[in-house]
């Protein structure tokens, strides 16, 4: 099959470019609520910086609102054409210059009083808002001057979708409810208010001030809590913008963006609902737990899964539990390297945060005590067992947690093992230890490991898994399995 020309994929980039930005230019609320913003801070003497400017109808605006000077800065040669055009059919074009290329390349030799950008996107942070406003702060941006937008945040509530999803395939009298189930991992956008009801309050999942930042926030491991008994099904996200004083930009309200729906298989009692959402530049992931009555159910989705359950369909790798297919998230180890260092610290930290939090310190004086205690557990693994492999657990391909074990030629020890929060009700220990037990069992030796006495869950998982003391000291147990069968 011959490659499309290279005139037939301008003409489908031209195409698309005309039908995105009538979107936005259709959009009534985002059209007042930028404008509300530049009205307020526009004057006769102002200088205006747009980036990101699209079709150019900020940089237009702040014109017409009598701005000095404008300039206007898009990565895309066809709008910039367009933007010239469109600037001089408002008779502004003297005083609205537009520029091809890339903001943080651009050097504009002046500064402005007022720098816009329009570059949030549908999770806030996905068009580098943070960095192009830091960037501009630096560079273009007079002290004192005006940034808009002025912050960005995420927001999430609980829902209930109000439209039925169709049985698939549509029109048959046959169910594919394997194939539903798996598409509850897919995050969906809201495109009508009226099909989904909020249950909750909302709550800020992480908010920043671009007058502040330098990057982009963790967008890992954004936690929110309900208590309800609601008929929930689905959380939205949404992005919440100040533009300005009290002109604010949330596109629940916007028809050019909409808020992400993260679906979910409902829970048939519960008082409480927990999500926490990691966005990460590979996929989301999202985690709910309902608990109430003493019990608690915590479920785990993300498209990734999705993949994986599907790959390990045509692997013929699936488990049948209760009449109903079930694939848990395949586990990995990969050797962990100078990359991986920040991530072992915080796993190590996840064992001891509640701990250093009873001792009343901030959070400067716990990270310092911490990594201290870390740097001194790493060198003391080091000095013990010195050929120890160290690797990093990884759930699809998100890591999870850190396994360091020692292998001798009469036993294999199990040194440390750290399974995130976030993934410790998904049985990946106790995985992990029944393939080193097998591993053991091949090589016709011991596995061996020590345990805190304080540890009571760890011991019982360990009893469970047929480990049996064979010696203690002050504080540990030290508990052995072999394969006497």
């Amino acid at each position: 099959m011959s490659q499309p020309s290279f005139e037939s994929q301008l003409y489908s980039h031209a195409h698309q470019l005309l039908k995105t930005h009538e979107t936005l230019l259709r959009d009534e609320v985002r059209n007042r609520a930028f404008y509300a913003a530049l009205e307020r801070s526009v004057t006769a003497d102002s200088a205006v910086l747009d980036i990101g400017s699209g079709v150019g109808v900020w940089a237009i605006a702040a014109a017409k609102l009598g701005a000095e000077r404008v300039v206007a800065i898009d990565m895309d040669e066809m709008l910039v054409g367009l933007t010239r055009k469109l600037a001089a059919e408002h008779g502004v074009s003297d005083r609205v210059e537009v520029i091809w290329g890339n903001s943080f390349a651009v050097e504009l030799g002046r500064e402005f009083d007022i720098v816009v950008s329009e570059t949030i996107g549908y999770l806030g942070y996905d068009e580098a808002i943070v960095e192009i406003m830091a960037d501009a702060r630096e560079r273009f941006l007079k002290p004192g001057g005006i940034l808009i937008p002025e912050t960005v945040s995420l927001h999430a509530a609980a829902a209930k979708m109000n439209v039925r999803t169709e049985s698939i395939p549509v029109g048959l009298a046959i169910e594919f409810t394997q194939l539903e189930r798996i598409n509850l991992n897919s995050p969906r956008v809201l495109k009508r208010k009226e099909d989904a009801t909020v249950l909750t309050e909302p709550q800020c999942l992480v908010s920043t001030d671009l007058y502040g930042a330098t990057e982009r926030p963790d967008l890992t491991n954004l936690r929110a809590s309900w208590e309800t008994d609601a008929d929930v099904d689905c959380f939205l996200v949404w992005v919440r913008s100040r533009l300005g004083g009290d002109v604010v930009l949330d596109t629940r309200e916007t028809t050019s963006w909409y808020p992400n729906v993260y679906r979910l298989e409902p829970s048939d009692a519960h008082s409480r609902v927990d999500l926490t959402l990691s966005l990460t530049a590979e996929s989301n992931y999202w985690t709910v737990e309902f608990s109430g009555g003493g019990e608690s159910v915590s479920r785990r989705y993300s498209p990734e899964y999705a993949a994986v359950e599907m790959i390990a369909a045509a692997r013929s790798e699936l488990e049948i539990r209760d009449g109903r297919v079930i694939h848990e998230p395949i586990i990995t180890l990969r050797d962990a390297t100078d990359d991986d260092a920040d991530f072992l610290f915080a796993a190590y930290r996840s064992t001891r945060a509640a701990e250093v939090t009873m001792l009343g310190w901030d959070e400067a004086q716990q990270d310092a005590f911490l990594r201290m205690q870390f740097e001194l557990q790493t060198r003391s693994y080091a000095m013990q067992v010195p050929n120890a492999a160290t690797s990093v657990i990884v759930c699809g391909t998100e890591r999870a947690g850190r396994l360091i074990v020692n292998r001798t030629k009469t036993a294999i020890s199990l040194t440390d093992i750290i399974v995130m929060p976030e993934f410790r009700r998904g049985g990946i220990a106790a995985k992990l230890i029944g393939q080193l037990q097998k591993e053991a069992a091949e090589k016709r030796v011991p596995l061996e490991l020590s345990v805190d006495k304080a540890n009571s869950a760890a011991i019982a998982l360990y009893s469970k898994l047929g480990f049996e003391s064979i010696s203690e000291s002050e504080f540990d147990h030290i508990l052995r399995w072999s394969n006497d069968a």
